[in-house]
């Protein structure tokens, strides 16, 4: 709401409680407040901005004008597809419905409205206002207008699109980190510990943070939930190429509340429950962990996504270097390891655990040959 109002446009900002919308004007007022003290805009931009934003508990009342519609409820299929079929119902007939999802196929939540073609994912990365990556996902009958459509919203909102070739299950970017930071969990618990494991992604990689130090701040029961909520309630066909088996210590750790950041502990402990202080890592740590083992199953999921026609090559080094930090591309990574060691390491790994996932993906088979 708050980026769509700083970009000129009138919003109407919908929830169940008048409470829950009040919170959320409260926080956006206190976003603008912050972009004021730091010369980002001006007290009067501020006011204007806040001006243009209004709410209400009446759905029908909140998108019946509406050129476009962000939804981003809980991820919870029934409830998308429930609120979907009323958007369908109530939102003018050209209307965009735009879903902010991040494990849902746009495809499903299409088919719940009689417009699956004007249905689209276009996801934002937290914090909104100051992440400028945004993932246009369509879903298998969403149609080329409303794909240009979304790209130009999002061009006017501020942000960098990238349009995905095809329905990945949700958020690409967030399924493919997802998949990574968990294929990595599992050798947290039998081989290394996390402050060795995140000290390399920090000091080897150039990463801004380590993937256990991510999933403590986006949340352990994230990664629960996506299991047990999601994953097993969707068609088996959206979960091609997924390869992941639901770490013990994930599910240990919600049955314990240790939840990351927003409990006060998870893989590191913090000052208190929502209290955010970035981990001390010592830098010699890194030392302990080669930096191909750690990236091999990342690098080889990303040529699956290559080849499996979800995002080309361009695009997934551009969604990884905006969306995760990370200061070089996939390819880039593959590149300067050497794609021979990387389909070694693989072949090692694979031998020694038996996983699917590492199975050197096709694509790095074809560029090793080359």
């Amino acid at each position: 709401a708050q980026i769509c109002s700083m970009a000129g446009y009138e919003v109407y900002l919908n929830d169940i409680k008048k409470e829950i919308l009040d919170a959320a004007i409260s926080k956006i007022r206190w976003s603008l407040d912050k972009l004021v003290e730091r010369k980002k805009i001006t007290e009067n931009q501020r006011d204007e901005t806040l001006s243009r934003i209004k709410t209400t508990v009446d759905l029908k009342e909140s998108v019946r004008d509406a050129d476009f519609v962000f939804e981003s409820v809980f991820e919870d299929v029934d409830l998308k597809k429930r609120i979907f079929r009323d958007l369908d119902e109530y939102a003018p007939s050209h209307a965009i419905l735009g879903s902010n999802t991040s494990t849902i196929p746009i495809t499903i939540i299409g088919g719940a409205t009689n417009r699956p073609g004007q249905v689209i994912g276009a996801h934002f990365f937290n914090p909104p206002v100051l992440q400028p990556l945004m993932e246009i996902i369509p879903g298998e009958k969403t149609n080329k207008e409303t794909i240009i459509a979304t790209e130009q919203l999002a061009r006017k909102l501020g942000k960098e699109p990238v349009i995905l070739k095809r329905d990945p299950w949700g958020s690409f970017l967030l399924r493919f980190s997802n998949i990574c930071s968990e294929r990595l969990l599992g050798w947290f618990t039998k081989e290394k510990q996390p402050q060795e494991i995140d000290a390399c992604a920090r000091y080897k990689l150039g990463h801004p943070m380590g993937p256990l130090e991510t999933i403590d701040l986006s949340g352990i029961d994230i990664s629960y939930h996506t299991e047990f909520s999601v994953r097993r309630k969707i068609d088996a066909k959206w979960i091609e190429g997924l390869h992941v088996d639901m770490c013990p210590l994930i599910v240990e750790y919600v049955k314990q509340e240790k939840l990351g950041v927003k409990s006060g502990e998870g893989f590191y402990k913090y000052p208190g429950p929502g209290v955010f202080k970035k981990v001390e890592i010592p830098r010699e740590l890194a030392e302990k962990v080669d930096p191909i083992r750690l990236t091999a199953s990342t690098l080889n999921h990303g040529a699956y996504f290559v080849r499996a026609g979800v995002v080309t090559r361009n695009d997934l080094d551009k969604i990884v270097k905006l969306g995760l930090g990370y200061p070089k591309g996939i390819f880039d990574y593959i590149d300067e390891y050497g794609v021979d060691k990387i389909v070694n390491m693989l072949k090692q790994l694979k031998e020694k655990y038996g996983k699917p996932w590492y199975e050197p993906d096709p694509l790095l088979m074809e560029m090793a040959k080359k």
